[in-house]
């Protein structure tokens, strides 16, 4: 239902009457009259999915800690890469709790954009990755994981009722800031041809017509390469394109970058390094992927100053400062990822090939992804869509992957899981499927 016509339903009563309404509320409506319009355009299935999927990641994760148990769930729906082998992270952890210094940085706010040691590490950790050259003390600003600083750049720079441009699929949580900010949105395909007999180079092309048709009066445009969920990464001419039409329309561009340590079919470029690109083009990234640690909730912006100055000054309102104890901790894990980038990259290599074997024994048929550490399959036979497969999955063989559907139109029917994790869970996810034989 469209924002507009959910809010004259519940301001009227009439929500009261829908059947959803009824299960999720019962006689506790009236605090759906107390709730915001940004509240009201949240994706509550989507959401209530996410809960789901949590509620069985959490369980698989104390069956197998408390119990060893081979029968406990197997996660595949998060984008956690393990990555547990690859640095000394207690070490790390103990040194920087220990240091008086970082005692006395609990002991008071740290600063807004962030610490001068943290945010050098991050512009010493761009230039090195992408080349491109950011100046720390005003074109870095620290936030809470990639997610703050993509939330609260739709809201500094994109007013509800303006358009912003989606790739199809991208993350859904593109698609749900955009819709409890009340955003228009202009979705671009992409087409994926079979790997077999064709020429890398033209896998993956964006249609130029309907990227320039969507492109014009946008606001923004979020990319995302290499993308979950498909792992599809943008041709370098396209990022070109993407430049030039975002320079024509005086768009902002938002470059989500938490995948560029994880590229399997060409190097990583950073629409940043694109002149056309650099004065408009908020980069986000974390290490939530690079490092493994989703629960740190280290991650930044990079851009100009006249786009960092305003976006770190909206974030101070809605969140003061990221934690003192994750910047001091910042620059050592950044320094760390220098020695084992290489180590990282030949293991998910590994990885890789092992799941696109055995989930092609199950019967799925994934493309290789070029990035990202995703697989992206059709449903089997005999499923209305990916949520009705996903719960399958979860009940019948006690693996959860994420439906396809929360992704964009062209996810119906698809589902993503992910092989981030240990080789050995994911083969033994996918024996269990195929032992169920959907």
């Amino acid at each position: 239902m469209p924002r507009l016509l959910k809010k004259i339903a519940v301001r009227t009563g009439l929500a009261r009457l829908d059947p959803g309404v009824q299960k999720r509320l019962g006689r506790d409506y009236f605090y759906l009259r107390t709730y915001s319009s940004d509240v009201l355009s949240a994706p509550v299935k989507e959401l209530e999915l996410l809960e789901e999927v949590e509620r069985a990641a959490h369980e698989a994760k104390s069956q197998n800690n408390d119990t060893g148990a081979s029968d406990g769930i197997i996660d595949l729906s998060q984008g956690m890469p393990d990555l547990s082998t690859f640095f000394p992270l207690p070490a790390i952890l103990q040194e920087a709790s220990l240091r008086n210094e970082a005692m006395v940085n609990l002991q008071k706010y740290p600063r807004a954009f962030g610490q001068p040691a943290a945010l050098s590490s991050v512009a010493h950790k761009i230039t090195a990755d992408t080349g491109v050259v950011y100046d720390p003390a005003h074109e870095i600003l620290l936030c809470n994981g990639a997610s703050q600083g993509l939330a609260h750049a739709l809201e500094c720079f994109v007013d509800p009722g303006e358009a912003v441009v989606l790739f199809d699929p991208c993350y859904m949580f593109y698609q749900w800031l955009a819709q409890t900010r009340g955003l228009r949105v202009r979705r671009v395909g992409r087409s994926r041809n079979d790997i077999a007999g064709r020429d890398p180079a033209i896998k993956d092309r964006i249609n130029q017509r309907d990227l320039e048709r969507a492109m014009r009066g946008a606001k923004a445009i979020i990319i995302n390469s290499p993308s979950n969920p498909d792992g599809s990464m943008i041709h370098v001419e396209d990022l070109k394109l993407i430049a030039a039409l975002a320079a024509r329309h005086n768009c902002i561009i938002i470059s989500d970058e938490v995948y560029s340590g994880f590229c399997w079919s060409q190097k990583f470029t950073s629409i940043a390094s694109i002149p056309a690109a650099r004065s408009r083009t908020i980069v986000v990234s974390s290490l939530s992927k690079s490092h493994g640690l989703p629960g740190l909730r280290a991650g930044w912006c990079a851009g100009p100053a006249a786009l960092i100055r305003p976006l770190g000054m909206l974030m101070s309102i809605r969140v003061p400062c990221v934690s003192a104890m994750v910047q001091e901790v910042l620059p050592a894990l950044i320094e760390a990822e220098s020695k084992f980038s290489l180590e990282r990259h030949d293991r998910f290599i590994s990885r890789r090939d092992s799941a696109l074997f055995h989930a092609k024994t199950t019967g799925f048929t994934p493309n290789a992804p070029d990035g990202a550490f995703y697989l992206w399959s059709k449903v089997p036979d005999g499923f209305s869509s990916g949520y009705d497969f996903a719960r399958w999955c979860l009940e019948q063989c006690r693996v959860v992957v994420m439906p396809g559907e929360p992704f964009g139109p062209s996810g119906k029917g698809m589902f993503r899981y992910s092989w981030g994790g240990p080789k050995e869970s994911f083969t033994t996810a996918m024996q269990r499927i195929q032992a169920f034989e959907p």
